[in-house]
């Protein structure tokens, strides 16, 4: 017994001295942060919202429906456009989700070339606090709009301000994050909030109330942007094809079946996915041109 316990001692020992240093460990560990920092610089990196015109970005991403060989795909996850814009202006992702006035705004006042993969089903809801007494359009009148200026939220205050002529000003409140224009809908901060999907489907169970939307305008104002300064043709290309095969596969088994992956990305809850509509998504394919237009027009008027 007693020369098994010293053989055990002395195997240990010898284990031990033949074990790395405190010294090559750390080296090994710097040579891992800066591996990894090098493959995030050469990544594809897209910035996306907690949004669900964003879903076929994360169900390709987490089921890696790419080849990673041919493209290593990156999510940049932010709560506000105007982080995306930063974002995209300074070069640090080479692809958004986001809408057409903020990319147009960018090419032509900032000089930021980039063009258009796809648009997106992006569709931006008007909803009062049921607490505003906001029924219809006309009630707006001296009543304040949470939205981001120079965005489609924008853009569709406008309309909605036209069709629904309300007697005086209506006030828009600049509130950029989207899940602080939730918190501030269910703390009845003001009276009403653009938000989309599933932020939307949220403030609804609360009894609050629609009283326009993207929809009703008949405009499709989210998009796809790639950033041209350094374009990456062959990533560009798998990453998209990536996206086709997301958006067959949400089509096929509908939206509510990715709800695991919709409540670790836009933080919501069981409730909030069933109460989602039946969202559908199209392939890739450009802005429509009656779009752009709009989107030009609103930008040439003086805003």
């Amino acid at each position: 017994m007693k020369l098994i316990n010293s053989l055990s001692i002395l195997f240990v020992l010898i284990f031990a001295g033949c074990g790395k240093s405190d010294k090559e460990r750390q080296a090994e560990r710097l040579a891992q942060r800066l591996a990894e920092q090098e493959a995030y610089q050469k990544a594809y990196k897209i910035a996306v919202m907690p949004t669900m015109d964003c879903l076929p970005a994360y169900l390709l991403k987490d089921s890696l429906l790419y080849d990673s060989a041919k493209v290593d795909v990156r999510l940049c996850r932010f709560n506000a456009q105007m982080d995306c814009d930063t974002a995209m202006a300074g070069g640090s992702v080479q692809a958004a989700f986001t809408d057409l006035v903020r990319t147009e705004r960018l090419k032509h006042k900032r000089k930021v070339l980039m063009h258009y993969l796809t648009d997106t089903n992006l569709d931006w809801q008007l909803i009062a606090d049921h607490g505003s007494k906001l029924k219809k359009l006309s009630d707006l009148s001296d009543k304040i709009v949470a939205m981001t200026r120079y965005s489609a939220t924008d853009l569709l205050t406008n309309l909605a301000v036209r069709k629904g002529k309300p007697k005086y000003q209506v006030f828009r409140v600049q509130i950029n994050d989207v899940m602080v224009r939730l918190r501030m809908l269910q703390n009845h901060e003001i009276d009403a909030y653009w938000l989309a999907e599933p932020q939307a489907a949220k403030a609804l169970q609360a009894d609050n109330n629609v009283i326009f939307s993207s929809a009703d305008a008949g405009v499709h104002l989210g998009v796809v942007a790639v950033m041209d300064k350094v374009r990456r043709q062959t990533e560009e290309a798998a990453f998209a094809e990536a996206y086709d095969k997301a958006v067959d596969q949400i089509n096929k088994k509908g939206v509510k079946y990715y709800a695991d992956l919709i409540k670790k990305y836009m933080k919501v809850d069981d409730a909030t996915v069933r109460a989602l509509p039946d969202i559908k998504y199209t392939k890739i394919g450009p802005p429509r041109r009656s779009d752009l237009l709009m989107v030009h027009n609103f930008l040439t008027s003086g805003k």
